[in-house]
Parts: structure tokens; sequence; C-alpha cells
């Protein structure tokens, strides 16, 4: 009997890790899935293949860890059709939202950083100091539809005659070095990618001193669909949300992206 005690052992022990690994299976299938909608935003997630990678995919990875549930990736889908599905109940979460009333309306939107301030551009030939809101009222300004600005910013727009719109920051840009307009008020990152990918603008702008930053604090946002079959979800997301807000766990996983950030704002001052 003792020759086969051994054997009895490993036995029980096989049986015991097979047992946990069906137990561990179990528990990641009975976690519920949601479907993340995703466009390619370099710098925040890039896809460069079929999984994207970048500090918005760590700290959605990080909060589905935390609240339990699988994150499920959209292939680069653009933004607009995003919102349809989330609009549809199609997909659950955005990622990187600025507030407005509509989107308010179809999704939850649960903060989660603070929003960077959109930037204003001059041309490189163009000496006048530009520091104070004020001194936007002479100025001839491009913005770019469908983008959310600061609802400050989007006020003053909203309030000039000598104002327009265009489809792409890099339509703006285009406007700005033909003269058509004396500024482009741009979102700050966006506009960045589009003068690192075109080094022969480099010389051609400059960012004015103006700080858009105003005394009410502005979040960017998770979005959750208030169609989703995973909306009662909303209250444990934006708990969790806190959380990693409150511990530096966001600030952390943004930080190397925020440094490049303020890198680049030098070269354009």
């Amino acid at each position: 009997m003792r020759c086969c005690a051994p054997l009895i052992v490993l036995l029980w022990g096989f049986i015991l890790l097979q047992s946990n690994i069906a137990s561990a299976h179990n528990q990641e299938e009975d976690k519920p899935v949601l479907r993340w909608c995703l466009d390619h935003f370099p710098g925040f997630h890039e896809f460069n293949g079929r999984v994207p990678a970048g500090p918005s995919v760590e700290v959605m990875q990080e909060l589905a860890r935390r609240a339990g549930f699988s994150l499920e990736y959209s292939t680069r889908t653009p933004v607009a059709r995003c919102f349809r599905q989330m609009s549809a109940g199609d997909t659950d979460l955005m990622t990187n939202l600025n507030f407005t009333e509509e989107r308010d309306a179809m999704m939850y939107l649960m903060p989660y950083s603070e929003r960077i301030p959109e930037s204003l551009y001059l041309r490189a030939d163009d000496k006048r100091l530009v520091d104070q809101l004020s001194q936007l009222d002479p100025l001839t300004l491009v913005t770019i539809r469908n983008y959310a600005y600061h609802p400050s910013i989007q006020a003053l727009i909203k309030s000039r005659k000598q104002h327009i719109e265009v489809d792409s920051v890099a339509a703006g840009f285009e406007l700005l070095a033909k003269g058509r307009v004396d500024g482009l008020v741009a979102p700050t990152f966006s506009s960045l990618d589009v003068l690192q990918k075109s080094p022969h603008l480099h010389r051609v702008f400059r960012k004015a001193p103006l700080q858009m930053k105003f005394n009410n604090p502005q979040f960017i946002f998770v979005g959750l669909s208030k169609r989703s079959p995973h909306a009662a979800m909303h209250d444990l997301l934006t708990k969790t949300l806190a959380e990693m807000m409150a511990d530096g766990t966001i600030t952390k996983l943004y930080n190397n992206q925020a440094k490049l950030i303020r890198r680049d704002i030098l070269l354009y001052n």
C-alpha cells in the first residue's frame, strides 16, 4: 500500500490542479464582456495590428481588472461610427471623451482625467502678442467641426462672426498657412500630432502664449452606453475610475504621454 501512496498523492494533485483550472475558466466565462469602440488616436491608443496599444489601453485594462469584466476591442473604427453604435447600444464603451449634452443623453459619462486645454496657433511671422482671451476679438479664427471644445471657449466662438469651421486640424493649419484666418484654435495633442508628421510646418506656425484654462475644472470621460446590456455597471465603473484617479494609477499610466505633450508644446512657443 505504501508503494502506491506517492501515486495517489500525484493523482489527487492532478485532480486539484484540473479543478482549479476549470474553476478559473468558469470564473472568466462568468465575467461580463464589454466592447470598447475606438479609433486610431496617436499617443493614446494606436493600432499597429489587430490589438491597440498605448496608455488609454492600459487604463482600460486596469479598469476591467478592478471592476471584474472582460474587455473586448473593436477594430479601428471612425469616431462618428462609434457614436452611432453607442447610441444604438451596439457597443458599450468609448474613452477620451469631452462633455457635450448630446453625449450625456446617450451614455453615462464617467470622469477619469483632467482634459488638456486647447491651443491657439498663429503664423510664425505674426508678431502679435495674444495672451488674453479679450485679444481674440479682432481675430478671424478657424475651429474644428464636431470637436467638443471647453464650454467657455465654445461660447466665445459661437458669439463671433469672424469664424470658420473645417473638418480636420490639418485643414485648419492649411487655412492658417494661406493667411485666410488669423488663428487656429485646436485640440492640443491632435494639433501636435499633425505638426510632428509634417516637419516642413515646424517653422510656419507658433503657439500663442494664451492659456485656455478656466476656474471650473474640466475632465475627459469614459462613456458607457445607456442602451448597453451592462448599463447597470455605471455606478461600479464610476467608483472604480474615481479610485484609480485618487490612488494615482491614471496619472502614472498617462505620465509619459503628458511629458511628451509638455515637451512638444515648448517647441512651438
